[in-house]
Parts: C-alpha cells; sequence; structure tokens
C-alpha cells in the first residue's frame, strides 16, 4: 500500500491536535517518567496473550529465534543490527509522541512510517489456515488500545507526579484520556465507531476479542530460547547494551505486577500470585519516587529514550506546568 492509500483510509477533517494539549489528561500521562520507563514493558505484557500477535513475533521479529532474519540468538543466526530488547522497547513508546506532542503534519507522518513498517508483517498463523496482518484494522485497533491502555496502568501504579503515591486517576478523567487517545487508532486507519471511548467499553473491547487470547503450542519453548539468547552478548562491544536489556527483562517482572488481574489469568498466573506481586509493586514505589528529583529523572531519561525523545517529553511536561499553575510559571519565567 503507498502512503497515498494509506492517507485515504485517515478520514480527512481528523485533527489529530483536537483531544492533545497542555490541558488534556494525555499529556499529563505520557509526560510523566514512570510512564516512559514502563510504558512497553506493560504493553508488551498485554498484547503477548493475542494470536496475531503472537504469530507476527515468530515469523517477523529480529529477537525471536524461529524468525530467519533474527539478529540475536543460535550459533549460526544474522548478525545483530538494531534488534536489541531495549530498541523495541524505545520505539513502543516512539509510537504516539508525534501524533501526541506533533502537529497534524508531524502526526500523519509517523503513522505512514509505522503502517509501511509493519506492512510485510503477514501470514498465517500456528493452526495453519487463519491468516494474519499486522496492518489490518483489527490489528491496529488492538495496537493502538494496548498501548493507550499501557501508559495509564504505568501512570496509575507508577507515578508519582506530585502525589503522595500513585494512584487510579477518577473515573471521568480515565474516560477522558481514552477518548483523547482514540486519535491514535483512527490515525491508523481504525475507523472512529470502532473505536472505545471510555474505561468501560475498553474493557467490552476486551471481552469481545476474547476468543484471541490463548497461547500456541509452540510459545513457551520460543519464549524461553529468545530470553536466553538476551543473557549473553555477541563480542566484548555488545555487553554494555546486553547489561541494558538484561535490566529491562527484570523490570518486566515488575510491569506483571501492574497488570489488571483478567490480563494476569490471561499469563497463567493464578490468583494466589496476587499478594506477592503487590507486594513487588509496593517495593519498587521508592524506586520511581526518586524520579521526582529532576536531575536524575533527565539522566535516566536520556539513558532509556535518548536525547531527542527525552527533549520532546521535557518540553511537554513544562507545558503541562504551565497550564496547571500559570501563575507560577509566569514567576519562573520573570525571575
Amino acid at each position: 500500500m503507498t502512503d497515498s492509500a494509506m492517507e485515504s483510509r485517515i478520514p480527512p477533517n481528523s485533527s489529530t491536535r483536537a483531544s492533545f494539549g497542555p490541558h488534556s489528561v494525555t499529556w499529563r500521562v505520557l509526560t510523566a517518567p514512570a510512564t516512559a520507563l514502563m510504558i512497553a514493558q506493560v504493553t508488551n505484557l498485554l498484547e503477548i496473550p493475542h494470536l496475531d500477535f503472537q504469530a507476527v513475533l515468530f515469523d517477523h521479529d529480529p529477537l525471536f529465534p524461529t524468525n530467519k532474519k533474527r539478529q540475536r540468538g543460535a550459533r549460526g543466526a544474522g548478525r545483530r543490527k538494531d534488534g536489541h530488547f531495549h530498541d523495541r522497547l524505545r520505539r513502543t513508546l516512539s509510537v504516539p509522541l508525534p501524533i501526541v506532542f506533533g502537529d497534524s503534519e508531524a502526526a500523519l507522518q509517523c503513522a505512514t512510517r509505522l503502517f509501511n513498517y509493519h506492512r510485510p508483517m503477514t501470514g498465517v498463523g500456528s493452526d495453519g489456515h487463519t491468516p494474519y496482518s499486522a496492518t489490518s484494522p483489527e490489528s491496529m485497533l488492538f495496537a493502538a488500545v494496548t498501548i493507550s491502555h499501557a501508559a495509564l496502568i504505568a501512570y496509575e501504579n507508577f507515578a508519582f507526579d506530585g502525589r503522595p503515591i500513585p494512584r487510579r486517576l477518577h473515573q471521568s478523567e480515565r474516560d477522558q484520556y481514552f477518548a483523547e487517545m482514540s486519535r491514535l487508532a483512527v490515525l491508523m486507519g481504525v475507523p472512529a465507531d470502532d473505536v472505545p471511548m471510555s474505561a468501560a467499553a475498553v474493557d467490552h473491547y476486551y471481552r469481545s476479542i476474547s476468543a484471541k487470547f490463548a497461547f500456541r503450542p509452540d510459545w513457551e519453548s520460543a519464549r524461553l530460547r529468545t530470553a536466553a539468547a538476551l543473557l549473553f552478548p555477541e563480542s566484548w562491544s555488545d555487553v554494555p547494551a546486553t547489561v541494558n536489556d538484561v535490566l529491562l527483562v527484570i523490570s518486566t517482572l515488575v510491569a506483571y505486577a501492574a497488570l489488571p488481574k483478567p490480563s494476569r489469568r490471561l499469563h497463567r498466573l493464578p490468583s494466589l500470585t496476587d499478594p506477592g506481586l503487590a507486594v513487588l509493586r509496593t517495593a519498587t514505589l521508592p524506586l520511581f519516587a526518586l524520579l521526582q528529583i529532576p536531575a536524575l529523572a533527565r539522566s535516566v531519561l536520556r539513558w532509556y529514550l535518548g536525547e531527542s525523545d527525552r527533549v520532546v517529553l521535557l518540553e511537554a511536561r513544562r507545558k503541562v506546568d504551565a497550564a496547571s499553575h500559570p501563575t507560577a510559571a509566569i514567576s519562573a519565567a520573570n525571575s
């Protein structure tokens, strides 16, 4: 599909900035450092139980040993290009940034690049006859909902953001957030009428696709082989990136603690694990509290996101703070 064909799927009168801005819930959620650090891990866990997502990983993910073009893994595999785990996590966060913080042109360009990147990811599922496509409206809707939901989960579980402790947003704020983030799905060509616009609608959406949640027979073995490959550098120059990969794999355990209970059950985590996960989340909160120290937050985000994305988040957060406390912002500017 050409860029023009991709653009034809997007309503010409859609304004990508109409729902966003410093006063939006979306800007507040996505500019929190804790959200930036945890959104990708939570997104990954929300998406893994979906059969089509597993198929895309098996056939097209460069980290999976089942993919012939993999960059890392068993001896004799293709050499690493940009397939580190932390590279992919960064890209997950980079998806909504131009759409949420950029102008209409930047948002459309980002959506088109993303669509074209995923366009070749097609095939047949593990049953041998069910086709899948990473760019079908159904797949794009699933990706948009899980990315949006993951950001909210990360914010509500780990972001202090000037609050005494991370907590769930008011229901009206949650509904406003999902209504704002519906723009992400619309930009990816999903019909606006199909996009859930509230927390209750998101819950209904997950229930409506429940038949897609299962694990293919060869999933666990491939997943373990992928994880094992991440633990071993290919050369001395690969050691720093491998250390980063291992740290992020460990952080995925913390992401399990933030998952809603229905999602934990999809991951085959029984209810008896819930108390332990609650303790794990509580134990990590002091670390996330440290992100309220500006210098530390800047350093961590620079390490994880890179300088350009860190600056985007920082500038957006300054606008959020100015919109929330205009008097203080004016005083700071004049001081």
